[in-house]
């Protein structure tokens, strides 16, 4: 049914708990009606870096839109992912729960890659409570085969025919072969639109953009020479090409602020941003991800809507305390299980308790990590970390481990570890209560065909370096 105009507004549908108020009232207890609950929008920017958008700081005018969001609403400057790896990260996201607790741990191997029917996510949870829901993605690592798909009422997972026009020409991009497995952020704001055109409030409503992550797909020419003024297809991946793919998806989130603002729906949404993971761009010796220094794991984190008074927020946070926020901001209880915490005392400026943030990335085990050929030292990474120091930890390597003060090197270049330094010390006692070391791997996969073709044409399988 198509949404009526903002002049003849719907009644929301109904969760249990309000159902069950208004069975008390019709049966003749008096009651205030049950509260309406806001819709929700999460936008998953993947490969994005917080420090490649203007409201971080950076100076290329590649996120306007993003921008303009953070003004109006609450702007981490400190929030952690709990992996690089695409899969990993997300089921964080949409847990609450760190990777050991969630059991996504590789994105390719025979087993732990896949989000257990036992986890409650953002999805089941709100539509359990009667709200409508649909996700639209753009890549096949938060496809069905990874259990996103749960609690969705529509699940378009961006997979489909080549699309013409829209391919990196493919010297020096080899095993990238073609582009069935993604898709660009134009498409998917399409859908994503026209699915919010047929919904009633309230409303969870989930993007993917995967624009950032390579150069396969391209946004127009016309747009790519904002960025790249020389921009000829084939043009090898570098930073301004990283900014154009940013800016051109910052443009299609626009649409969706519009359509939001146009219907009349924008007062009574949470919206919430935020990435996967970074990309490196060879600060430390590596383009790309999988790795856990800072230009991987640190991401945007943006919210506006209901209970929301624009702010920014300087406290470490984690992608793991997105999951409690929208549930609390929505009026609504948190599963049992979740790592996360609320931010929601810290958006209204209250005191509390600081933080530890945990990310992993157990390379060894992940049958497509072939840049361990490159780097050997990165078979398995455990981070623990507050808003200054932080381990990297390596438990087959302990004596190759690493610490830093981001206080005094934010750029994670002076390695301050020691088997007997004080603040390591603290932080590797709580990496092992935490007890999420893996050392033994997940069997192998290399007979599982379909996946298999999928990540080789993602770039995945064959060069190694992304995920």
């Amino acid at each position: 049914m198509r949404r009526p105009s903002p002049s003849h507004p719907t009644r929301r549908r109904a969760g249990p708990l309000a159902l069950s108020l208004a069975l008390a009232v019709g049966l003749g207890g008096c009651s205030d009606p049950a509260p309406e609950r806001p819709s929700v929008v999460l936008v998953t920017l993947d490969t994005t870096r917080a420090d490649h958008l203007g409201c971080y700081g950076y100076g290329k005018n590649t996120s306007p839109r993003l921008d303009g969001l953070a003004r109006e609403g609450a702007r981490f400057d400190l929030c952690i992912s709990s992996a690089a790896v695409t899969p990993v990260s997300h089921a964080s996201i949409f847990s609450g729960r760190e990777p050991q607790n969630h059991g996504v741990r590789v994105l390719f191997a025979a087993a732990g890659y896949r989000l257990p029917d036992d986890v409650p996510t953002l999805a089941s949870v709100l539509r359990a409570e009667g709200y409508a829901t649909g996700a639209f993605l753009s890549a096949y690592p938060v496809s069905e085969e990874f259990g996103f798909d749960r609690g969705f009422d529509v699940f378009d997972n961006g997979i489909g025919e080549p699309a013409e026009g829209k391919m990196q020409d493919q010297d020096g991009f080899a095993g990238w072969d073609t582009n069935r497995f993604q898709r660009r952020s134009d498409d998917t704001t399409v859908a994503a639109l026209a699915w919010l055109e047929t919904v009633d409030e309230p409303f969870f409503l989930w993007i993917h953009y995967w624009d950032p992550h390579d150069p396969n797909l391209l946004p127009p020419v016309e747009h790519v020479r904002r960025f790249v003024p020389g921009f000829e297809r084939a043009t090898t991946w570098n930073v301004p090409l990283y900014d154009a793919e940013i800016a051109y998806m910052d443009e299609q989130f626009g649409r969706v602020l519009d359509h939001l603002d146009a219907s009349g729906r924008a007062a009574d949404t949470l919206v919430a941003v935020t990435s996967d993971h970074g990309e490196g761009w060879y600060e430390h010796d590596w383009h790309a991800h999988r790795i856990l220094y800072q230009e991987q794991i640190h991401l945007p984190l943006i919210l506006r809507g209901p209970g929301v008074a624009p702010t920014t927020v300087p406290d470490l946070v984690r992608s793991i305390d997105v999951f409690p926020t929208l549930l609390e901001l929505a009026g609504l209880p948190v599963p049992d299980g979740v790592d996360g915490r609320s931010l929601v005392p810290l958006l209204a400026g209250e005191p509390d308790e600081p933080r530890l943030a945990y990310a992993d990335q157990l390379n060894l085990w992940d049958t497509n990590a072939r840049m361990l050929e490159k780097r050997p030292q990165d078979d398995l990474l455990h981070v623990l970390m507050d808003a200054r120091w932080k381990l990297i930890f390596r438990p087959l390597r302990p004596d190759e481990s690493e610490l830093y003060d981001l206080d005094a090197d934010p750029d994670e270049a002076v390695n301050l570890y020691r088997p007997d330094h004080p603040e390591g010390l603290r932080l590797r006692a709580e990496l092992e209560r935490r007890d999420a070391f893996v050392l033994e791997g997940f069997g192998e996969a290399a007979g599982d065909g379909e996946r298999s073709d999928a990540l080789r044409e993602l770039g995945y399988i064959d060069d190694g370096d992304d995920g």
